[in-house]
């Protein structure tokens, strides 16, 4: 081998070091619920605020056997939020996006994109257990997702949405009793 292809080995082993240097460094966060709380709290805060933002999480689902999994957290204020982490080759977990508060009932919903397809995913609390089920519904499509919470104070539930389908967001949130009655906040 001459010297320019010893040149280019080297500058490809580089490139193959910094490569995984840089994905061990964004997949950092270890599969347990302090560590997840800790760097959540650390994204959360990312951009000063008047109060530091504390998440509590609660529970971490994973959506079907996808990479995905939906850490769900409270706040000192008693809204709910949700994380989207993805899990790397390596075991641990980034942060992709999360979100919290908006809605008064503490129940929201968010489509979320996996490496095998979106999913529908309902989540929040129902700490009076006066919530029976919810149904999510697709405003411009002809979707609908029911799913029992009558047993959960809190819970993380989804849907792997339709592959055909092209615009689930937004939807509409009904949330009923146990008479199969709409309840309305």
């Amino acid at each position: 081998m001459g010297k320019k292809g010893k040149y280019i080995v080297f500058v490809l082993i580089i490139l193959f070091v910094c490569y995984f240097g840089f994905y061990f460094m964004e997949y950092h966060i270890s599969n347990d619920q302090i560590s997840i709380q800790s760097s959540l709290k650390d994204w959360l805060n990312r951009v000063p605020r008047k109060v530091d933002l504390n998440p509590d999480i609660i529970e971490v689902v994973q959506l079907d056997d996808t990479t995905s999994y939906i850490a769900l957290y409270q706040l000192y204020d008693g809204t709910f939020g949700q994380a989207h982490l993805i899990k790397g080759f390596n075991g641990k977990y980034k942060i992709q996006h999360s979100s919290h508060g908006g809605s008064i009932t503490g129940v929201s919903y968010q489509v979320t994109e996996t490496n095998k397809g979106k999913y529908m995913v309902v989540f929040g609390g129902n700490s009076n257990l006066k919530i029976n089920h919810v149904t999510a519904k697709s405003i411009h499509e002809d979707y609908e997702f029911k799913t029992d919470v009558s047993k959960d104070p809190y819970f993380v539930k989804y849907d792997k949405l339709p592959e055909d389908l092209k615009q689930p967001f937004p939807a509409e949130l009904t949330f009923f009793d146990k008479n199969n009655k709409t309840l309305f906040y």
